[in-house]
């Protein structure tokens, strides 16, 4: 006796089990390009902040500060510089008197940390404030020039986490 049993069943259920695994490994390859890129987007972002931060950062010693010649108890925005030139008393009440604490507050850098390095022309450390950097997991350097004692000066900021 002949079998009169159909075979399309058994033809449609491998196709439908090769199209379901092919479906399948689209959807799994596009998940993991998916949080890839999204992991890209985030660290751009964070790299942009910290630029951000850095600029900002530096930025405080291009300006004044208030009031136009503050002192440790009566400083309300941090500035390190008069009449277009690096303040040396500034300097130093920063790094003796406010401490890397409150400055790291009052230049916006809560979360990071920072080193500020101002270098003469013969690239010799004329003044250095924050930490040095130990294993950062990102660093963004920000070199800037300015005036100091009357002689050009390299400002190197740093700023990581």
């Amino acid at each position: 006796m002949v079998s009169c049993m159909s075979h399309k069943g058994q033809i449609f259920s491998f196709d439908f089990l090769l199209a379901s695994s092919i479906f399948l490994l689209t959807i799994g390859i596009l998940f993991v390009y998916w949080t890839y890129t999204s992991i890209q987007i985030e660290e751009t972002i964070g790299m942009n902040e910290m630029i951000d931060k850095a600029y900002k950062a530096s930025e405080a010693w291009f300006r004044e500060g208030i009031p136009t010649y503050w002192d440790s108890n009566n400083v309300i925005d941090l500035g390190l510089e008069n009449n277009h030139r690096f303040n040396q008393t500034k300097m130093n009440t920063m790094k003796t008197e406010i401490g890397y604490d409150k400055t790291k507050v009052m230049i916006g850098l809560s979360g990071y940390d920072y080193n500020f390095t101002v270098s003469d022309t013969n690239n010799d450390t004329v003044f250095s404030f924050g930490l040095n950097p130990s294993n950062p997991i990102n660093l963004v350097k920000i070199n800037r020039i300015g005036i100091y004692d009357g002689s050009i000066v390299t400002l190197e900021a740093l700023v990581w986490t």
